[in-house]
């Protein structure tokens, strides 16, 4: 045991007040170079990507401490990583000029070239090892230790023999590997919608989607956990991350769920399952789009609109579970004293809008993802300035969400740079083939199979790792088999991406639950198991927008309205089974019919699906007219 908690993920760093100052300096360095590169100003992608790296991996030794055994002060080892790190990207920074003029896999590489390229390799697996963990450390080292031995393997899976400077060559200096794509869009995208979200929260924002869901739901009954579905929601489509969401907005919503009378464990699952659905509702996505524009060529706005449907259909489903519930327990709605109306928020809070609005409107109209953000950003300003008592405490906040910003963009950042050398090693090693057709063979060749280890290959890649790396892992593991099944490339990817999202909420190593858990003092792994049947639906639809693309806004108007119709009822239909609540308790024989309505509703079953559509209504209607008396008077059956 004393082993493992010696390799295994730190916790947060407690720094004194020099250690601050430095890793403020860092964070605000980076973010202002990054934010005017969103803007447009033109500095070298080759340099800009070792800024990044470099500051990254110094934000992770001074604010990540090696273990969880670890003092939590600054210590002399972590200093010294850090420095190291920021003395190997200046390295590459300086010889930027010499490196571009070389011609890859050609030219040698010098002594100091290879020390420096393997130094950063270390470091990035050090900090990886730190940030998320020693999955991902485990998962990267294997592969690499494919593309060096892999020649004595026999069989498809042998490549030929690879010398250790073509191996650094590809994995460093090339953009097939460590500064390739997963970096890239970590530092030019994904950056700006953090900073975004970061001021956002700093500028009270959590607060106005809080209030906004407690002005809308509130006063319902079982309000607090619908307040956390909207709260949630609103907040997680900003940030797209769903342990930031639950720490957010878990904080108000989990504590008052309970004390209304909602079980701990519910209270935690219905607060996980609603962070999780953030990285999948548009327009943020949990960054994981940024990515899927760069591997698929798809418009970001494409994407976007595609995603928007499953996603409304994800809320809908988890807010009808929480409502059966706290009917089905007879929980009554409550007055909090001081909470405002709807009226109150949007007269004192409209501001707030803005820059949520350009956000959407520049995702949308704009071809420049990145440049959207930015403005996005500026549009915040305003409310940063009134908010302050005065410019001083104006350009602290500002600083300080900055700061904010970056710490929450440490593990994507350390996460992308360890997901470009799997991804490294799968060009060169030309792995990504021989995996497909593995999965292939694997599946037997049977399209539900396939599809079904596709899934189970995404979640287990996603445990405890952003989403945004899980995707582009993914992305070159799970997609070719998908699309050699003949699924189309925008389904395929975002297929990949809900399945992606999902791991937070999967056991069992669900982050979302975790963190949800340790908010209401309940076992995670009761809560992630929770959470996986009150988001049942995010576990279903990828299934079915694979073959029925009209939920993705894909095909005629009419197409696109019965897909999204039907598949709708078929979902409600499966909460309610699931729940075991419909106007009254149901009972064993009326939860197996609604069960096999709700399946012949989701899936394509033709002109039968009208069918199973009325059977869905008059079982509505009959449940109401005999079960209305004790619905309305809360039984707890």
């Amino acid at each position: 045991m004393k082993i493992l908690q010696l390799i295994a993920r730190g916790r947060s760093r407690d720094n004194g007040p020099v250690g601050r100052a430095i890793v403020m300096a860092v964070a605000v360095g980076l973010a202002a170079m990054l934010l005017t590169m969103a803007f447009g100003v033109y500095i070298d992608r080759s340099i800009a990507l070792f800024v990044f790296l470099g500051a990254m991996l110094a934000l992770a030794f001074l604010t990540v401490t090696g273990n969880p055994l670890r003092p939590r002060g600054a210590t002399v080892v972590s200093s010294f990583l850090a420095a190291l790190s920021l003395a190997a990207c200046l390295y590459f920074i300086i010889m930027a000029d010499a490196h571009s003029k070389r011609v890859p896999m050609i030219d040698e590489l010098s002594l100091v070239d290879m020390s420096a390229a393997i130094a950063l390799v270390a470091l990035v697996l050090e900090a990886t090892r730190r940030c998320i963990g020693m999955t991902l450390v485990v998962l990267v080292s294997g592969f690499l230790a494919y593309g060096v031995l892999g020649h004595r393997l026999s069989g498809s899976f042998s490549h030929r023999a690879l010398s250790a400077q073509e191996i650094v060559d590809h994995l460093v200096f090339s953009t097939n590997g460590l500064m390739g794509p997963a970096l890239e869009v970590a530092a030019f995208l994904v950056c700006v919608f953090i900073v975004f979200g970061a001021l956002l929260d700093r500028w009270g924002g959590g607060e106005f989607f809080h209030d906004l869901a407690q002005s809308l739901v509130g006063r319902q009954a079982g309000g607090p956990a619908k307040v956390a579905v909207f709260s949630s929601g609103l907040y997680g489509s900003i940030s797209g991350s769903p342990t930031a969401d639950v720490v957010t907005t878990g904080s108000f919503t989990i504590p008052l769920m309970i004390r209304t009378g909602v079980p701990r464990t519910y209270a935690a699952a219905v607060e996980a399952t609603a962070s999780t659905g953030g990285a999948i509702l548009p327009p943020v996505m949990g960054s994981a789009a940024f990515l899927m524009v760069d591997f698929t060529g798809i418009p970001y706005a494409t994407i976007v609109l595609a995603a928007i449907a499953p996603a409304l259909l994800y809320y809908l489903v988890v807010f009808t579970a929480v409502h059966l519930q706290v009917v089905r327990r007879g929980l009554k709605p409550i007055e909090l004293e001081g909470a405002p109306t709807l009226s109150q928020v949007l007269k004192r809070d409209w501001l707030y809008f803005v820059p949520i609005i350009v956000l959407i409107w520049g995702v949308l109209s704009l071809d420049r993802p990145v440049f959207a953000g930015a403005i996005a950003c500026l549009a915040l300003v305003p409310i940063g300035i009134v908010k302050a008592a005065s410019p001083r405490q104006f350009v602290a906040s500002l600083f300080q969400g900055l700061n904010s910003g970056m710490g929450q963009l440490v593990a994507v950042g350390i996460a992308c740079a360890a997901a470009g050398l799997v991804v490294g090693t799968l060009s060169m090693a030309d792995l990504t083939g021989k995996i497909s057709s593995g999965m292939f063979s694997l599946a037997a060749g049977n399209y539900a199979l396939t599809l079904f280890v596709a899934c189970a290959v995404i979640i287990l890649l996603g445990m405890g790792m952003p989403t945004p790396a899980v995707y582009a892992l993914a992305a070159v593991l799970a997609a070719p088999a998908l699309l050699a099944l003949g699924v189309e490339m925008l389904p395929a990817h975002l297929f990949i991406v809900y399945f992606a999202s999902l791991s937070a909420i999967t056991p069992p190593v669900a982050v979302a639950a975790f963190a949800a858990a340790s908010i209401a003092r309940a076992n995670p792994i009761a809560v992630a198991f929770l959470a996986c049947r009150v988001g049942v639906v995010a576990f279903v639809c990828p299934l079915l927008f694979i073959s029925q693309t009209g939920l993705l806004m894909i095909g005629d108007a009419t197409t696109i309205v019965s897909t999204i119709v039907f598949v709708t009822m078929g979902s409600l239909a499966l909460v309610a089974t699931l729940e075991g609540y419909l106007r009254g308790a149901l009972g064993a024989v009326s939860r197996v019919a609604l069960f096999a309505i709700s399946v012949g509703l989701l899936l394509d079953t033709g002109a039968l699906r009208w069918g199973f559509a009325a059977a869905a209504c008059v079982i509505f209607v009959w449940r109401s007219l005999n079960d209305r008396p004790r619905a309305l008077a809360g039984t707890t059956e």
